[in-house]
């Protein structure tokens, strides 16, 4: 017994510790049974079938597969994104009003259907479908028609329940408009004729009363639904020169898989010939007789287009009898010159 510092006696608390060994704690250790010992079976737990896993570094990487193509059948166009489009991607048709959207993407159709054995899709929210039928068939004599009565393509009406209007059309969204009844519409025309290439022109009247959160959202939505069936796809969409020269990028430009950008601008052309002449001063001068003239001028670029090469120029095209016909070759910008000689003496 001990005392504290009042002379009282005190009774230590640990008087009856002992050191413990400390290979016991190991002998502990040694005899733990571990979690792959325990017996789990009363309490739901099956390990049979446990695995370990490979290290990261040890896992096997997807097999990455070559691109597949479709050929266009626009002449001249294939050639400019690296031998056809990318099969199963949304590519963006942009351009403003007189550039050639509708042909465009109509010739991708009809194309489709009468060169490569491919159904199609034609969604027309700006004209109907029997002013598509007219016009592309007085213009060159592409008869769609024929194509939806075998069961080929289907030109889903849009625009009548947009409007409010009624509709004699086979396929139509019903009224009330809806994003959501447009999006099951364009899913059940794809199913009904198997279809590989889809045209929504445009995007201009769907994103009306969208925010731009929602539209491209709406977009994204629309890219999925098209890609998990397979379908090569032209979104068209309006674009003023005014927009292109400020560079503002509309938000669609940020989802797609390409971009192709049609231009129709008005340019100055020149004409005549220059010839040269001597003056009273003994020098000669080329003298330009020629005259110009506005007119308006029709090119194409491809800003975007992921997973492919393509040209970085602008390519001028025409439209003619058989549709749109590109030129390959990058524009060359020619420049008339004007030089004087001074005329040498002869002895």
């Amino acid at each position: 017994m001990s005392y504290n510092d009042q002379n009282q006696p005190y009774e230590d608390p640990y008087a009856g510790y002992q050191e413990q060994d400390p290979n016991a704690s190991q002998g502990q250790a040694e005899g733990y049974t571990g979690y792959e010992q325990q017996n789990y079976a009363n309490q739901g737990y099956d390990n049979s079938g446990y695995q370990q896993q490979a290290a990261p570094n040890q896992r096997q990487r997807p097999v990455l597969h070559q691109l597949q193509r479709i050929q266009s059948g626009i002449p001249g166009f294939d050639q400019i994104v690296g031998g056809g489009l990318i099969r199963d991607r949304v590519y963006l048709l942009a351009g403003p009003a007189g550039a050639g959207k509708t042909i465009f993407s109509s010739q991708f159709i009809y194309n489709g259907l009468r060169q490569f054995n491919e159904n199609g899709v034609y969604v027309v929210l700006e004209e109907t479908p029997q002013q598509l039928r007219e016009n592309l068939y007085n213009s060159f004599s592409w008869d769609i028609g024929s194509y939806e009565d075998n069961g080929n393509m289907v030109v889903l009406d849009a625009i009548s329940s947009r409007l409010g209007l009624s509709s004699d059309e086979r396929f139509v969204v019903p009224r009330p408009f809806t994003l959501e009844a447009l999006l099951y519409e364009i899913q059940t025309a794809i199913q009904t004729v198997n279809a590989r290439r889809v045209v929504i022109d445009s995007l201009d009247a769907m994103s009306l009363e969208l925010t731009q959160v929602d539209l491209r959202s709406l977009i994204q939505r629309l890219t999925m639904i098209l890609k998990s069936f397979g379908c090569t796809t032209l979104l068209v969409s309006g674009q003023t020169e005014t927009s292109l020269q400020s560079g503002r990028k509309a938000v669609e430009e940020y989802v797609v898989d390409g971009m192709i950008r049609l231009h129709h601008t008005l340019e100055e052309s020149l004409s005549g010939e220059t010839t040269l002449e001597q003056n009273a001063v003994q020098e000669q001068s080329l003298e330009d007789n020629s005259f110009a003239m506005k007119v308006r001028s029709r090119k194409i670029e491809i800003p975007k287009m992921r997973g492919s090469q393509h040209s970085n120029h602008l390519h001028p095209f025409i439209i003619g009898e058989q549709g749109i016909e590109i030129k390959s070759e990058p524009e060359v910008t020619k420049r008339m010159r004007r030089a004087i000689f001074k005329a040498k003496q002869v002895d």
